[in-house]
């Protein structure tokens, strides 16, 4: 008779069974003594969760933060640059039904919870409809379901779970999906944290265990306690019985006969550092899981960089890794060019970076490092414009076009204008009115004015007429009949320079306006502004970063630091309108003085730059009683854009009074010089055609005053129309002008 052998069916492969001897699928369950030198080096799942995951708190904590943090994010479908938003697995794995116990982002938190504590990894069985969809996903038990290896070159047979009642079940591999952190020598195993820190997880709880017993123990250790002599029978378990265990034992007096000696068998807790070893443990666990202590919730004794770092860390390094083992496991159940992904754009630290360099590359763009195209490819929202102006270099100092084409020189005014081609602005020859052609030896304009000039100097009649026109009768009376045809200059051209002053001015204010309700609109709605606001949107279930505080308007929006730069912007502007003002005087009177420097031009850019300020401080009011007042993010932007178009007209209104300002001021102090102290020198208010609805205005049409005189205009006294030191009503929106009649002093 045959020899019996003890339980056949689980000392060999069971019938049909495949097998294969590879790695550590040899025999299909492996045993371990508590004592054997496997247990102590292997964490099978069923371990990892008991002695790790629901008994250690760094490991709970680290393999709940990996998975819910990976469960909040969307998982997304790609193809190139086009998001899927209608493929079924997506529904299956974000707010949908997984199966029916299981959301998909509760499968999703299970899943990689099994990826961090399951060295055979994580199953996942597909079930799909008759059309080949996936409908439902379920996760197999991790402990008892394993990879058979096939045989040749097919390495998979097919995958095996042990049901509830012991049965074995094979499962096609194409309906199994299997996540792992491959094992870098055993291509059946996956690699878990636990498998590298387990003597950290067994160290940490042994010391925890330690101090436990101890203080169970009334705070002593073991202890031996000798009496001498010969005792009765019965007197050692008397004394024994006196000193009991337990807290509740703690305290209590213990009187006894005799010499009695006690020794101490065991160690104090400073004798083992707790402390250290404790400390130590949770450093290696945290390690080997990628998990900052700031992620965990705790950022004592961290700076705020050190903890920033620690959760950059945790989504650049641990988390990125951990989503790719996730994302690319769903990958066979697309189409090709599909990939999948999980959605990490609304990531506090990530948004951060990105952040960071946009800003960098806005820095690079203001130094003139960088093309508007070149910036607008460093975002993913924005698309290059095709134009000369967004492919130029603009250097800091005044934004001077530099072209990187040849091509675009020319577009930019920075090239002559090819053969034949007439520059923008200018008329073509054929088109000059007849008897104002150039000089034909010089090839330019002569200086545009009433009077035509000949080598020997202005044509006295032509002179008088024109000044007699101008004048009123008043006026007339002021000329001495001695005076000589030759000194009566003409008076200026009737372009007025106020003009294309009032344009430019007008053009910038509308772009500081405009910059100023777009920059503050989006600063209102940045995450600055939001953190600890009613207003920000929570991420998380507790997140700390939602508050009662109001909004900080001084971070929104700062009234002086826009006086300052509109200062920059209208400077420059109000120089060169100033000049040419100057210029054209000179040029219609014939005289060669050089412009004089004028007082009103600091005048009118510190005017213009504090309506800028008060626009800004305008904003300032609106935000804060928006806010006060209970109104949500969107209704305070649409508030500040709201007040564009008024912010825009009060600036055009501002620029006309200011460009009147510095035009009549500059050919003041210009026809002072050109008329010396012994000339004549007049000005007439001439009303114009749109303010002959304004009475004082009409009244004040015809006066003449010496230069430096003041007109009385209803009940103010104004030395030029838009004058900027008169009352307002009489200021704002003039156009009225003044005509000058210079006869300079020098006459013998």
């Amino acid at each position: 008779m045959g020899r019996r052998r003890f339980l056949p069916s689980l000392r060999g492969a069971l019938p049909g069974m495949e097998t294969k001897a590879w790695g550590t699928w040899a025999a299909p369950v492996t045993y371990f003594t508590p004592t054997s030198d496997g247990m102590r080096r292997a964490w099978p799942v069923e371990r990892a969760v008991s002695e790790g995951y629901e008994r250690t708190v760094w490991v709970y904590k680290s393999v709940q933060a990996i998975a819910t943090h990976q469960a909040r994010l969307n998982f997304i479908m790609r193809d190139g640059d086009d998001l899927i938003d209608d493929h079924p697995l997506l529904s299956l794995l974000n707010n949908g039904k997984a199966n029916p116990l299981e959301t998909g982002r509760q499968f999703r938190a299970r899943l990689s919870a099994q990826i961090l504590l399951s060295p055979a990894g994580a199953f996942v069985e597909v079930t799909e409809s008759r059309r080949g969809t996936p409908v439902r996903l379920d996760l197999l038990p991790p402990g008892r379901t394993r990879p058979v290896p096939g045989r040749g070159a097919d390495l998979l047979s097919h995958f095996e779970t042990v049901a509830a009642d012991g049965r074995r079940i094979p499962i096609d591999p194409e309906r199994v999906r299997w996540f792992r952190d491959p094992h870098p020598t055993d291509p059946f195993m996956g690699m878990t944290p636990l498998q590298a820190a387990g003597l950290s997880v067994d160290l940490d709880f042994l010391s925890r265990l330690y101090n436990v017993t101890f203080i169970r123990n009334d705070g002593r250790p073991a202890t031996v306690v000798g009496v001498e002599g010969d005792p009765v029978p019965g007197e050692l378990d008397r004394i024994e019985a006196r000193f009991g265990r337990g807290p509740m034992e703690a305290g209590k007096v213990t009187v006894l006969s005799g010499k009695i000696s006690v020794a101490d068998l065991g160690a104090n807790p400073r004798d083992m550092a707790y402390g250290e070893a404790a400390a130590r443990s949770k450093e290696e666990v945290l390690t080997a899981f990628g998990v900052g202590e700031s992620v965990l919730g705790n950022a004592s004794g961290r700076t705020f960089d050190n903890a920033e770092q620690e959760l950059y860390n945790f989504w650049t390094i641990t988390m990125d890794g951990h989503i790719g083992i996730i994302s690319s496991g769903f990958d066979s159940d697309t189409d090709d060019g599909v990939v999948c992904d999980l959605d990490t754009s609304k990531v506090e630290v990530l948004r951060r970076v990105e952040a960071a360099r946009r800003t960098e590359a806005r820095e690079e763009f203001n130094a003139g490092l960088r093309t508007l195209n070149e910036y607008r490819a460093v975002t993913d929202d924005l698309e290059e414009i095709d134009l000369p102006h967004t492919r130029a270099l603009y250097i800091a100092q005044g934004k001077t076009p530099i072209p990187t084409r040849e091509e675009d020189a020319e577009a930019l005014g920075l090239a002559a204008p090819s053969e034949g081609e007439v520059p923008p602005g200018e008329a073509p020859p054929e088109e000059i009115p007849p008897g104002e052609d150039g000089d034909a030896e010089a090839g330019g304009e002569q200086p545009a004015g009433p009077a035509q000039t000949g080598p020997s100097g202005p044509e006295p009649t032509a002179a008088i007429d024109r000044l007699q026109s101008m004048l009123d009768s008043e006026t007339k009376d002021m000329l001495a009949p001695t005076a000589a045809p030759s000194e009566l200059v003409a008076e200026q051209d009737q372009v007025d320079p106020r003009d294309e002053l009032e344009q430019e001015l007008a053009a910038t204010m509308e772009r500081l306006m405009r910059r100023l309700v777009a920059r503050t609109a989006a600063r209102v709605a940045g995450t600055k502004a939001r953190k600890g606001t009613r207003h920000w949107e929570p991420e998380f279930e507790v997140d700390t970063r939602v508050g009662a505080a109001p909004i900080d308007v001084t971070r929104v929006v700062n009234p002086l630091q826009w006086e300052e730069e509109a200062r920059d912007a209208l400077g420059p502007v109000i120089a060169a309108g100033a000049l040419a003002a100057a210029q054209g005087l000179a040029a219609s009177t014939g005289a060669s003085q050089a412009p004089v420097a004028s007082w009103a031009e600091p005048r009118a850019t510190a005017w213009l730059a504090s309506r800028i300020a008060q626009a800004a401080t305008k904003l300032v009011v609106i935000i804060a009683a928006r806010d006060a007042g209970g109104a949500d993010m969107a209704d305070i932007t649409l508030s500040v854009h709201n007040e564009l178009a008024g912010l825009e007209e009060w600036g055009r209104v501002s620029a006309r009074a200011a460009a009147a300002h510095v035009v009549h001021a500059v050919e003041s102090e210009m026809a002072a010089e050109i008329g010396g102290p012994l000339g004549l020198t007049t000005a007439t208010w001439r009303v114009a055609e749109g303010e002959t609805d304004r009475l004082p205005h009409r009244e004040a049409h015809g006066q003449v005053q010496p230069v430096h005189g003041e007109f009385r205009v209803g009940k103010a006294l104004l030395r030029w129309p838009g004058d900027l030191d008169g009352p307002p009503e009489e200021v704002y929106g003039c156009r009225c002008r003044l005509h000058w009649m210079v006869i300079p002093g020098t006459r013998t």
